[in-house]
């Protein structure tokens, strides 16, 4: 199971990495519109500029190309190495970061140049086609509300399980409203999709030509582009909840669940794969129309971030990367970026405190007449005198665990979970341990183990003498 798991976070790894550097590092920059976060023009493709430019992109694409190869193997020793969720995260936003350490170099080697040729200004020269300008859409709202649809009728059906009108006794943590919750939230994932289709729909478009005709088919290709993204992203994210359903309902187990999270990652990737191809198909065959570039390069920080308090528009398109940014120049922007700020950094130090929970061993104890079961701190005391039976169970991976609610890694499971199909048992389980005690009181049923299984041997004979 880990293993399977571990392929999957593979697969998150390497295809972000490989996402980031097919669109940061073109291997053909004549034929892009951008060049390292700068817009493209024919200056750059003429005498010694093109040299210099050629060679930025290639010292940046080398060294990124160097990174890329670093983490492939770096994944594929975590697979054999570690078992921790946590190592994997870290992974990942090392990946992103990293990276994005050529492009930002090479940006501002490309805006130096630029300089250099006296090409544009701090102000910049914006360009607008009146003739088309609001009118170019692409995104049939229907597309995204069917799949929103079904997705609210399995919804539906979660709470019904949950309140045992449907499949009573049959369906696990059923009362507590965990299916519920999950699909839930992945419902909303879908509002949230449908917003940021809507959105992206309605850009301002961009003028790369004194042809209105040129310009409106231009945006209409990237738009429809979109909006097929965005559109698989919603039928994925319904057949995954669908399928959480399906699981709760006829066959939950881990293997379920790895083969129905691998499945919508698959998708997702492939989704992005295809979005991105076509991406690099519609910048070819314009490339010879885009004769009017607006000059906002000295507005994008890096490369990476856009903020032009001129600009009403609180929301662009990306220029490293899929998808949109934030104007960190707009009011509405500035909050919305400082919200961000603060989420990436609460996940970095969520990270960092989630490796430090998995790294720390659990122990048990029998001392004074209690079970005293310590992971950070002493989480759960049992008084001896309230233990109704005790049993030696052999193999803690034979359980049939549900979390209900508490902390569940691929190493460590902790808090209320249906086990065994009994609802409300206290669990406190390292994974890694063979071995586990079963200790019924009157008002509880707790799952323990400590660190090794010579521990949890010593606290279970202590306490059944």
């Amino acid at each position: 199971m880990s293993i399977v798991l571990s392929l999957i976070m593979i697969l998150c790894v390497s295809g972000a990495a490989l996402v980031f550097f097919t669109q940061l590092y073109p291997k053909n920059w004549k034929e892009k519109k951008l060049v390292l976060g700068v817009k493209n023009r024919d200056e750059f493709r003429e005498g010694a500029a093109a040299e210099t430019v050629d060679a930025v992109v290639k010292k940046r694409r080398g060294q990124a190309c160097i990174i890329l190869a670093v983490v492939f193997v770096l994944a594929i020793l975590l697979l054999f190495l570690t078992k921790m969720v946590t190592a994997w995260a870290a992974l990942l936003f090392l990946t992103v970061f990293t990276i994005e350490i050529p492009y930002v170099l090479g940006n501002r080697e490309m805006k130096e140049l630029k300089r250099r040729l006296g090409l544009g200004g701090e102000a910049g020269v914006s360009y607008v086609d009146l003739n088309s300008a609001g009118a170019v859409h692409a995104l049939n709202p229907n597309r995204l509300l069917i799949p929103m649809l079904v997705g609210l009728v399995c919804v539906v059906l979660a709470v019904l399980m949950d309140l045992e009108v449907i499949l009573p006794g049959k369906v696990p943590a059923a009362g507590l409203f965990v299916l519920t919750s999950s699909t839930a939230m992945f419902w909303l994932v879908g509002v949230i999709i449908f917003v940021l289709a809507r959105i992206a729909d309605n850009l301002k478009n961009e003028v790369i030509s004194a042809d209105s005709t040129i310009n409106a088919n231009y945006n209409r290709a990237k738009k429809k582009n979109a909006a097929d993204l965005l559109t698989a992203f919603t039928w994925g994210n319904t057949v995954f909840l669908a399928s959480t359903v399906f699981l709760f309902a006829f066959w939950y187990t881990g293997v379920g669940i790895v083969i129905v999270t691998a499945a919508y990652m698959i998708v997702v990737f492939v989704a992005i794969a295809l979005f991105v191809r076509k991406s690099k198909m519609i910048e070819a065959r314009y490339e010879k129309e885009m004769k009017l570039l607006s000059d906002d390069d000295d507005h994008w920080i890096f490369g990476l971030f856009y903020c032009n308090p001129a600009d009403s528009r609180m929301s662009v398109e990306r220029r490293a990367g899929v998808g949109m940014d934030i104007n960190l120049g707009h009011p509405v922007g500035k909050v919305v970026g400082g919200l961000l700020g603060l989420i990436l950094i609460g996940v970095l130090v969520l990270t960092v405190w989630m490796g430090v929970v998995e790294r720390t061993p659990l122990t048990i104890k029998a001392e004074n007449g209690t079970v005293i079961c310590h992971h950070m701190k002493d989480e759960y005391v049992i008084d001896t005198a309230d233990i109704v039976s005790a049993e030696l169970g052999e193999n803690v991976k034979d359980l049939s665990l549900v979390r209900n609610y508490g902390y569940g890694t691929i190493t460590v499971q902790k808090g209320n979970f249906t086990v065994d199909g009994k609802s409300g048992c206290t669990v406190f389980l390292s994974l890694e341990t063979g071995n586990y005690i079963k200790i019924v009181t009157d008002e509880v049923t707790y799952y323990i183990n400590g660190a090794s299984e010579e521990e949890t041997e010593a606290v279970y004979n202590m306490i059944s003498k």
